[in-house]
Formats: C-alpha cells, structure tokens, sequence
C-alpha cells in the first residue's frame, strides 16, 4: 500500500504540476511530519546508543541516481545489534504514536475488543462517532503521514542480515544448552502482547490508507478528465 501511494501521490502532483521538482516536493510536504518523526528517532536512538551522529537532512534528496530520500542523518559505522536497533527505530516510534493517538485521542480499543462487546450495527455507530473528535482530520492526516515513513528505509535494514545470523546461532547454543524454554516461557506474555499492540497500529495504517488510496485514485481520474493529461505507471 505504501508503494502505491507513494508512486500514486506522486503521479497526482506531476499531473497537476507538469513538473517532476513540484511533484516531489509535493510529495515531501505532505509526508512531512512523518519524516521528522522518522530521522528524529534515528538521531535520538543513535545518541542513546552512544553512536557519534551528524546532522539531521530533511528534503529530498538523491545521490548518485539512487533512489529518493525524503531524510536522512549522518552517523558513524558501528556494530550490527546497535546499527539494526537504530535502523527500526522509527518502526518503534511510529507505531507507538499511532497508538497514542488511537487510545489517548480516540479512545480507541482493539478491534478485537469492540467487536466482542457490540453488534455490528452498534460497532459502525461507534465507529461513526469518532468523526466528531476534535481536530478528527488533523489526527488521521498524522496517522497517514507518521505510518507512511515508518518504515524501515534500505539502507536502515542493512545490519539486518548480521543481526539475523547472530540471533540465529544464539538460539542454536541456547537450544544446545538446554536454555531456550527458560528463555521463551518467561518472555512470551511480553512479546505477545507487543505483537498485539503492533498489528492493532498496523492495521488502522491499513483502514487510513486504504480510504486515501480510494480519494486519490477518484482524484487522479477527475484531474486527468479535467487536464486531458496521463500519466502511466
């Protein structure tokens, strides 16, 4: 979905604009708070971890012919646990903020929850009234733009691949040693948890993005009707 919103947002600037520099600072624009939120928690991670950092860049940008990027934060080379938890440091942060809004704003429970308690009919009505929030727009234009640059760029998932083969002989000797059950049981009530807290975040990122991948697309056909210009993907 971020694929297609990401090329899509930037067909619908190019063809209001007729220009690739507007449609891509267009582009910029309105993902702009989810991008600071992005470097932010690059900088503030590496700091925590005692990385040497630079400066922070927002704007787009490209070297070399590669790929755009939106941000960036210059750091020094360091070791693969420390460079993969800062490389999903905005994964982590941006969840948790869609969370907070949900909860804190929203008063959202889990899904799970509400569709426990209420009919079907009773759930639409509910969900219904969280239009009348304050500021309702102002919130879900944050959830899409924060959910949107969350995620882990290339080159943030490059320690990765280390970091995977060193969990993965752990787990070997904790296995040899007979550990991996003391480890696993204790820990289980936590990671669940967590992997309920993450799929409730992902999937309000899914119902948001999905009615902006619906605006847009109305929006492209009506702009292309209008402009008698097409752009092809």
């Amino acid at each position: 979905m971020k694929r297609w919103l990401s090329t899509h947002l930037y067909g619908l600037g190019l063809l209001l604009s007729d220009s690739h520099v507007v449609a891509i600072l267009l582009y910029f624009l309105l993902l702009l708070p989810g991008v600071l939120v992005h470097e932010l928690s690059h900088w503030i991670t590496a700091k925590l971890l005692r990385v040497p950092v630079g400066k922070i860049a927002i704007g787009p940008s490209s070297k070399g012919g590669g790929p755009m990027r939106l941000g960036s934060v210059s750091m020094a080379r360091t070791d693969p646990v420390r460079g993969s938890i800062i490389g999903l440091a905005p994964l982590v942060t941006g969840s948790l903020l869609i969370l907070l809004i949900a909860h804190s704003v929203f008063g959202l429970a889990a899904l799970g929850e509400l569709a426990a308690q209420l009919s079907p009919e009773e759930l639409l009505s509910t969900l219904g009234q969280y239009m009348s929030v304050a500021n309702f727009w102002l919130w879900v234009y944050l959830v899409f733009s924060i959910s949107n640059a969350m995620l882990p760029s290339e080159s943030d998932r490059q320690a990765w691949l280390s970091l995977g083969l060193y969990c993965c002989g752990a787990v070997v000797v904790l296995y040899g040693f007979g550990l991996l059950q003391e480890v696993y049981y204790p820990l289980s009530g936590f990671f669940l948890r967590a992997l309920g807290s993450l799929t409730f975040a992902f999937l309000l990122t899914i119902i948001v993005d999905a009615a902006v991948i619906v605006f847009v697309v109305i929006l492209e056909r009506l702009v292309m009707i209008f402009t008698g210009r097409r752009v092809e993907y």
